[in-house]
């Protein structure tokens, strides 16, 4: 008997397999957690440089002496709309003459940050590269543990590969709290990176093999949410921890609970039937089945089958042979590189715009919630690419129009500002669920594996260019720097909207099997099959029955 049959006698989504997905769903939580708490960790505060001479200098003023000291020795900066005095210069007498000098130590501004990673190793003026190079690295590991963590979970199975990388993944985000060094802290954040992958996507992976095909789709949205969840509490933790290094601590301590998966958590049947291991798999599904209140009886369990797990899937070149896949590629690639670094960039970002900075990020984690859910909601009423392109224009109108508001209305309007925002991130990330969609539905069956697979990899390395693009404000001076990274969002998701408008929609069409079925996609077929119970038609998409689905890690 074919696996797939066996959900006809357990239910596509038993109660065993809810268990499995809302149990395993936790590490989405987890990685909401560390993915991207360099945003509280990293953040810069005000600052400017440290008086000469002085011993006991801070940047809060301490009386009339300290205050008449700073201006006699720091420059007011230009048109500065955020500090009064210059971050990277001071003053200097020589032969009567006020000469500007680079500084080499700083004080920094203690209100809002009690102690911050960058300001520790001073992260500033010429140095605040490094602050993007900390994060770019991150995805970098990212990248690398996407393309090896795969391969160790398909031979050596998903729990296993779940299990040593919570146990890597923690040691490392915990030791991060103690790090000596930059270039200590960097290796670091690349293994927190590599291990990430390891920690989510094999119990990602189970999850999908554990439910039906019809369920699959709702199985990778609650991972969504889960993802949103853990973004939320990173925000409730930063807002209450003001110290780096204690939330560093809190957001990485979490993971010593996954190490309660090699008791609690099963592995997947699926990759044990595959392997030869009957005894185990059978073990697991028993307990499913006792679970939903079922008897399997032994010859079925017995005769249980699995697919062929090694059919002809082409390779990445097969995108680009023909001049029609390979403009479409090349537009999908870019809306997946756009959507991420548009993603990404925004809460990196948030740091830098008006208003609270936890509130900025918790409502634009926020935002996940109402966008996923619209996605799931509209994608088959109103069509894949009239879905992705509105998203991308709205992220972009909503980032775009955030220039009239920073250079025009200032801190009286944060308000505005932030609601623009949160528009952006809305669009980005109903965009980011549909790409991910769409992008399996344009591709034959033979190449979809490598469609999908360096598609998330472009995505990488939008993650790779989003600290950049963040970080643009501290590199051009004025209201315009902070106006500018909003620009640069706005501008990459209009133009990745208007090149969507080149893809052929697939909405109601058959999923393409060939690569000539792939190039025939504009050719309007709708699907319908008869439903015998109720006696009307109903379109059947099976784009994603054998594919993952939505998931922003």
């Amino acid at each position: 008997m074919h696996f797939d049959l066996l959900y006809e006698e357990i239910g596509e989504f038993g109660i065993y397999a809810k268990y499995v997905v809302l149990i395993g769903s936790l590490s989405s939580t987890y990685a909401g957690l560390l993915f991207i708490n360099t945003v509280f960790t990293l953040a810069i505060p005000k600052h400017r440089c440290a008086l000469p001479g002085w011993n006991n200098d801070t940047y809060a003023v301490q009386d009339i002496h300290h205050f008449d000291a700073i201006n006699r020795t720091i420059p007011h900066a230009a048109k500065s709309l955020d500090y009064e005095y210059d971050k990277c210069h001071y003053k200097e007498w020589k032969d009567g003459e006020v000469i500007l000098r680079e500084c080499n130590s700083w004080v920094y501004d203690r209100s809002i940050f009690k102690s911050s990673l960058a300001a520790d190793m001073n992260m500033v003026c010429d140095r605040v590269i490094l602050k993007s190079n900390a994060q770019m690295i991150f995805f970098s590991g990212f990248l690398a543990g996407s393309l090896l963590t795969g391969m160790f979970s398909d031979r050596f199975g998903r729990k296993t590969t779940t299990c040593l990388s919570s146990i890597f993944y923690v040691l490392v985000a915990i030791s991060i709290t103690w790090t000596p060094s930059y270039s200590i802290y960097v290796l670091l954040n690349f293994s927190v990176g590599f291990f990430a992958v390891g920690n989510f996507m094999p119990v990602y992976v189970t999850c999908m093999e554990f439910v039906g095909p019809s369920k699959r789709r709702l199985s990778g949205s609650i991972g969504s949410y889960y993802w949103v969840m853990g973004n939320m509490c990173l925000a409730g933790l930063a807002y209450a921890i003001r110290d780096w290094q204690h939330l560093q601590i809190a957001c990485a301590a979490p993971g010593i609970l996954f190490q309660l998966f090699w008791i609690i958590y099963p592995e997947s049947p699926r990759w044990l039937l595959g392997k030869g291991r009957q005894e185990e798999a059978k073990v697991v599904l028993r307990k499913a089945a006792k679970w939903s209140k079922v008897d399997l009886s032994e010859k079925v369990l017995d005769n249980i089958t699995t697919p062929d797990d090694s059919p002809f899937t082409g390779t990445i070149f097969h995108l680009f042979k023909y001049k029609s896949l390979l403009i479409r590629t090349l537009v999908v690639y870019f809306n997946w590189l756009v959507v991420c670094i548009t993603y990404y960039g925004l809460a990196f970002n948030s740091a830098d715009l008006y208003g609270d900075i936890y509130l900025n990020f918790f409502l634009q984690c926020l935002m996940d919630l109402p966008a996923t859910t619209m996605v799931l909601l509209v994608i088959d009423r109103s069509g894949r690419k009239a879905l992705l392109c509105g998203c991308m224009f709205i992220s972009g109108i909503g980032c775009l129009s955030t220039i009239f508001t920073i250079l025009y209305a200032g801190e009286e309007y944060t308000v505005s500002t932030s609601v623009l925002v949160m528009i952006a991130k809305f669009g980005a990330s109903a965009a980011f669920s549909t790409v991910y969609i769409y992008t399996g539905e344009l591709y034959p069956t033979s190449v979809r594996n490598s469609a999908m697979g360096s598609s998330s990899m472009m995505a990488r390395v939008g993650g790779m260019i989003a600290p950049y693009v963040a970080d643009l404000d501290r590199l051009v001076s004025e209201s315009f720097g902070k106006a500018l990274p909003q620009v640069v969002f706005g501008t990459l998701c209009i133009i990745a909207g208007l090149l969507a408008l080149m893809l052929p929609e697939t909405l109601n069409k058959t999923l393409p099997e060939t690569v000539e079925d792939c190039r025939n996609l504009d050719m309007k077929i709708e699907v319908t099959i008869k439903n015998s119970t109720k006696g009307d038609e109903s379109h059947v998409n099976k784009a994603f029955e054998d594919e993952e689905t939505n998931t922003k890690l």
